[in-house]
């Protein structure tokens, strides 16, 4: 019997090897036989698609082939083909789909495809009558197929389950495709050929070339692609020209969505016909848009001077993002990606090494000084996202000499932060502004005692205050900060954050400034700011009675949003705001006041539209007392948190929200057992912490 069983489990563990040895990358890339049409020239199912038309996150494992009632279909979460270049490719017209679905195990799909001006995305949900007949047929038309391979992998179109993309308990939601046909009704259609040479020289302010993200579209927002000039960008694990914007600028083009990257220089032969051309650099560029013509056998050059709105770097602010997600096997890789940043106009580029449970994603090839890369004044530094699970969040190491790996104990991270403190590092927790991954639990750990730096409360144009309210509130430390996570999310920089830098603009400055607390995180904003007249110290000393000024000025690109109101916030409320009604680029806000106890104060400031800036906090300490908590909410707060702690010891895993289960399902529930003493002790170390806050909390209550 013991054979047997030793057997068993020999088996299932080369079952599973062989499972993950085929699964590829971060998004789990798999390769599948189902070509039920010869224009589908490969199938592969993916966990995730954030620029399908239709944000697309699914839990679920990969797809597998299986027979229905004599059929064979594909069953999964998200499955993505690509279709053959000799049946379509970059065209422009209406294409058909007959899809078969398996009716007992599907409710609806989601379809997505390379459209010619945006991605597109379309829902269909079955009807609950289910027929005699076990087959659900639908035709669907592809209006305007682009197929030029611009979607993941260099597919075309992919189908989802319509439940997929959020928990769905024993696999349910997901689709069983079991036949697809694709068709033209009608001829192929003839592509105009005539083309002409066009030239874009980009340069900067001061005439010298620079890098910057292009945009080249027809009316209704066709472009050309991208041509071999434009700068090779790094996403996931296969390089491409072009990407879809996410953000959009409100002098962006209202239509076309694609855009290219260029250093400096571009040339492409492009079809006849008018276009408009935009090209931006961050927000401290104005947008330059200029319709131009193309006419067939001709060459066109184009000189394109950006001018700029703003120039933080000549106040000693220079931007970084903190979430990056680009490989670098070898240095040969910094000049393309260099070349990325700059284009974002980001000065330092954290590309964050990644763990699971199993695997290492995005390889940086050093870390510290031999893997910084530095041309003029922008930076590519390594970092870490790791420890990273579903269960208790995922956390970002910055300005690290080597890369930490996971202990055995994976879900007690403690160690990691210790020694990245040690080395002079910062460590903090990831996505707290989607409220991502159980973020709580982590931060209810690790923040009381003292492993946490900063947290990453914007993202995704989602500003959320939470977190850094409540724990500043119960007297802790505690920075902002900001990150694309690129690719899966946004454009690098999309979310940056400013630190006023001392002395040389170089990365070891910008990190110095994060520490130093003198920072903002933004998208689209900027700000400048005193306290008592100084625009360098994050804390201040005063008597009681002595009066408090800050004065605050908030611009907004206005290429970019309008300025809605600028807010001083202390103790988390507001203690003054400044707004306007008409459409304005800046906003200042002054306000003196005298404090009646020590506390935090910061400033937060919204667009009509997306843009959202926050300053790292300031802290003001009366007559030498250094608790600047709110003693009024300090007791409830530490009460709500060890709830969350009481709670997280009882939780255990759960294997259908694990953003990566394609990767580590076999790990998660053992390595969670394996943890379990150890996170049980940190767990009672936090918990003493919050007791005693809930305690002096008590008295204070009783004291006023």
């Amino acid at each position: 019997m013991r054979l047997i069983l030793i057997f068993l489990a020999l088996l299932f563990s080369i079952n599973n090897a062989t499972l993950w040895a085929h699964t590829k990358g971060p998004l789990g890339n798999i390769e599948h036989d189902w070509h039920p049409d010869p224009a589908i020239k490969s199938t592969v199912s993916l966990n995730f698609d954030f620029h399908a038309g239709d944000n697309f996150v699914s839990w679920s494992p990969t797809a597998r082939i299986e027979f229905r009632e004599g059929k064979k279909c594909i069953i999964g979460a998200y499955i993505l083909f690509n279709i053959d270049e000799k049946f379509a490719f970059n065209t422009d017209e209406d294409i058909f789909l007959d899809l078969t679905f398996y009716r007992p195990e599907t409710d609806g799909f989601i379809l997505s495809y390379d459209q010619a001006v945006k991605p597109t995305a379309i829902q269909s949900r079955f009807k609950d009558n289910i027929s005699d007949s076990p087959w659900h047929k639908e035709t669907i038309k592809l209006e305007r197929a682009r197929f030029a391979n611009r979607k993941y992998y260099g597919t075309d179109l992919a189908i989802g389950g319509i439940g997929s993309q959020l928990t769905h308990p024993g696999g349910r939601g997901e689709a069983v495709l079991c036949d697809m046909k694709i068709y033209r009704k009608a001829e192929v259609p003839i592509i105009p050929t005539s083309q002409a040479a066009l030239s874009l020289n980009i340069i900067d302010e001061t005439g010298k070339p620079t890098a910057a993200r292009v945009g080249l579209y027809k009316s209704d927002g066709w472009s050309p692609l991208a041509g071999s000039d434009a700068i090779p960008v790094q996403r996931y694990t296969e390089n491409t020209r072009e990407l879809p914007m996410v953000s959009i600028p409100n002098e962006w083009s209202h239509k076309g969505r694609y855009a290219f990257f260029v250093d400096g220089k571009y040339t492409s032969n492009i079809p006849e016909g008018q276009y408009q051309v935009f090209v931006m650099k961050g927000p401290e560029y104005k947008i330059h848009k200029e319709n131009i013509t193309i006419t067939a056998g001709d060459k066109q050059s184009l000189t394109i001077k950006l001018e700029r709105f703003d120039d933080l770097k000549a106040r000693n602010w220079l931007s970084g993002d903190d979430h990056i997600h680009i490989s670098r096997p070898s240095p040969e890789n910094n000049q393309a990606i260099i070349a990325f940043m700059k284009a974002e106009d980001i000065h330092v580029a954290n590309l964050l090494q990644a763990t699971n449970l199993r695997d290492i994603y995005f390889k940086q090839y050093k870390f510290g000084k031999n893997g910084t890369y530095n041309h003029e004044d922008f930076s590519l530094v390594s970092g870490q996202e790791s420890p990273r699970t579903s269960h208790r969040g995922h956390t970002i190491g910055l300005n690290i000499p080597r890369f930490y790996k996971p202990v055995e104990e994976y879900y007690l991270y403690d160690d990691t932060p210790d020694h990245i403190h040690e080395d002079g590092g910062l460590w903090g927790y990831a996505h707290v502004a989607i409220d991502a991954f159980n973020v709580f639990n982590g931060l209810a750990l690790d923040v009381p005692r003292g492993k946490v730096d900063f947290v990453e409360m914007l993202q995704y144009g989602m500003m959320n205050v939470g977190y850094l309210y409540d724990f500043l509130n119960m007297g802790f430390k505690l920075l902002p900060s900001a990150g694309s996570d690129y690719p899966y999310i946004d454009f690098p920089g999309a979310e940056r954050l400013y630190g006023k830098v001392d002395g040389p603009l170089t990365a070891k400055s910008w990190f110095a400034s994060l520490k130093s607390g003198r920072s903002f995180v933004t998208n689209w904003m900027s700000v400048d700011f005193t306290v008592n007249g100084d625009n360098r110290a994050v804390e201040y000393n005063v008597k009681s009675g002595e009066p408090v000024s800050i004065e605050a000025l908030v611009k907004v690109n206005p290429d970019f949003d309008q300025m809605d109101r600028v807010e001083l916030i202390a103790h988390g409320e507001i203690l003054q705001v400044a707004s306007r009604e008409k459409s304005i680029s800046e906003l200042s806000l002054s306000h003196s006041f005298i404090p009646q106890q020590s506390q935090w104060l910061t400033i937060r400031a919204y667009g009509k539209g997306r843009a959202l800036l926050h300053t790292a906090p300031i802290y003001i300490y009366v007559d030498g007392d250094r608790d600047f908590s709110d003693r009024r909410k300090s007791g409830q707060l530490a009460q709500k948190y060890r709830d969350i702690l009481v709670r997280f010891r009882a939780s255990t895993p759960r294997l259908d929200v694990e953003f990566e289960r394609f990767a580590v399902e076999d790990l998660i529930l053992p390595r969670w057992e394996y943890s379990k003493q150890s996170l049980g002790i940190a767990i009672d170390d936090a918990i003493t912490i919050y007791d005693e806050i809930i305690r002096l909390g008590s008295n204070k209550i009783k004291e006023r």
